[in-house]
């Protein structure tokens, strides 16, 4: 909050700390956009919901974050630890409501399309279809007289 002070932008910074799973989509509906920006993550839920709450992102281009944002559709992709390249999207994006609409929704879509519970459980299945095929092949293989 210092840093605030000193720039002269703290009527302006809200820190809410922890919030509760429940008011996540509530917070994130309010917001122009979300920004997440972590050295190194491995998928990442924030993108997320982001985008099923119809909010534009600006994200580092890490890890799982290259696929689940889509770099000028969904939101930005940043390279990490640029501050004047967060700066200048998210410049970008709070003057232009038209293009933060647009990603807002294709954000929607491709939650939906791609990460909702229906279609994330049939790419288990069938990715433990495919491993139970690969294991059943390989019994056969090894058992004297099997088929293969």
């Amino acid at each position: 909050m210092v840093l605030a002070e000193r720039l002269g932008v703290r009527d302006r910074l809200r820190m809410v700390g922890s919030v509760s799973h429940e008011d996540v989509p509530v917070l994130m509906r309010a917001s122009d956009v979300v920004v997440c920006l972590p050295w190194y993550e491995p998928f990442g839920i924030v993108p997320l919901e982001a985008m099923a709450c119809g909010v534009p992102l600006i994200a580092t281009a890490v890890g799982g974050l290259t696929d689940t944002v889509v770099d000028g559709v969904t939101g930005f992709h940043v390279p990490p630890r640029r501050p004047s390249e967060i700066a200048r999207k998210l410049r970008w994006l709070l003057r232009d409501p038209e293009l933060r609409r647009r990603m807002g929704s294709a954000g929607v879509e491709r939650a939906r399309s791609r990460y909702g519970w229906d279609t994330v459980s049939e790419q288990v299945m069938d990715a433990y279809a495919v491993v139970m095929g690969r294991a059943a092949r390989a019994a056969r293989r090894r058992v004297p007289g099997g088929a293969g």
